[in-house]
């Protein structure tokens, strides 16, 4: 069974806590590609839209006679050949999410946290506290922790920390319900309280 210190706000070990056998799970590099891919997917809009030739307004009349002009012949100024015309198998409004059933995901996840744990690029802390919601006292708790980008997951997300957090785009602040595969692998470092790996080991114990 894996063990992990605690470190309080100036990198001062202050505890030890014991981890749940499945952090020293191997890694499956595929599942944790398909959670990856099935979470970019998901996040695409797919409002993405063209009109083909019956849809482009206009039309009706046939823009000039059929012999006698030298040009190649046409019944319609809409044609996708002509500017202005239709467009030839555009893109239309579509859904990009891909299924992903609950039991691979839920071990995508825990493969994904677990590499933070064998790559020694998690940090467990007592808590997370700033004394004012501003962006510089985050700024100088991460400089502390020397981490160059990191997703800081908390217990619940107080007020200080999201205003703080809310203008720098290598920290994320995100509740123990909302962290996913995708955000663990993304940033270089993870961040997480004692509250919050308590109730992350207890959402994943399977």
């Amino acid at each position: 069974m894996p063990k992990v210190e605690i470190i309080n706000s100036k990198k001062e070990v202050v505890g030890n806590v014991d981890l749940a056998s499945w952090w020293d799970d191997p890694v499956n590099d595929p599942l944790i590609h398909q959670a990856a891919v099935a979470a970019g997917s998901g996040a695409r809009r797919g409002t993405a839209s063209t009109k083909g030739r019956s849809e482009v307004r206009g039309g009706g009349r046939k823009p000039f006679r059929q012999k006698g002009t030298g040009r190649a012949r046409q019944g319609t100024i809409r044609s996708p050949i002509l500017r202005g015309g239709g467009v030839v198998f555009g893109p239309k409004p579509r859904d990009f999410s891909k299924k992903m059933n609950k039991k691979a995901s839920r071990k995508a996840l825990r493969n994904a946290l677990a590499y933070r744990i064998q790559t020694d690029s998690m940090i467990v802390m007592d808590e997370i506290k700033l004394d004012a919601p501003k962006t510089r006292e985050l700024v100088d708790f991460m400089d502390r922790l020397d981490v160059v980008s990191a997703l800081l997951i908390v217990e619940s997300v107080t007020e200080e920390l999201s205003r703080a957090s809310s203008n720098l785009s290598w920290v994320k602040v995100v509740p123990v319900q909302r962290v996913n595969t995708y955000d663990v692998l993304y940033f270089d470092s993870l961040v997480v309280t004692k509250s919050a790996l308590e109730s992350l080991e207890g959402a994943h114990a399977l």
